[in-house]
């Protein structure tokens, strides 16, 4: 589950750094793509442009919520990367498509600060 959510996350830092969204719809579920072009995506994730996402993959993710498949075979992953100074806070649902787990919604936000002990959190599978 980290590499679900690192690989999220740094697939949308590497599209807030380019302005280029067209890879992080390619590589989401065709729900996710034909609800969003590249267009909106940029639109959608503007406010949070400036999160430092690329250095996500060097902290555990925390998840607040178990993992857990819905009926409907979608998979949701809630938490927070407890970066410093403040923690990106992350939504994202997930459905197999092709064999593999692909992108079908996403949401990333700012966290409150982290503290020192936080880093020290193992992430949760």
């Amino acid at each position: 589950m980290a590499r679900l959510i690192w690989g999220t996350l740094t697939a949308l830092g590497h599209a807030n750094r380019t302005g280029n969204y067209t890879v992080l719809r390619d590589l989401a579920a065709s729900g996710f793509r034909a609800a969003n072009d590249a267009a909106r995506l940029a639109g959608v994730f503007a406010r949070n442009r400036d999160l430092p996402l690329g250095r996500a993959v060097l902290y555990a993710p925390q998840l607040s919520v178990a993992p857990e498949i819905a009926e409907d075979g979608t998979l949701r992953l809630q938490g927070r990367i407890p970066m410093r100074p403040e923690a990106v806070l992350f939504d994202m649902l997930f459905v197999q498509e092709d064999a593999e787990w692909r992108l079908l919604g996403l949401s990333v936000g700012r966290g409150g600060p982290t503290a020192p002990d936080a880093e020290a959190d193992g992430a949760r599978e």
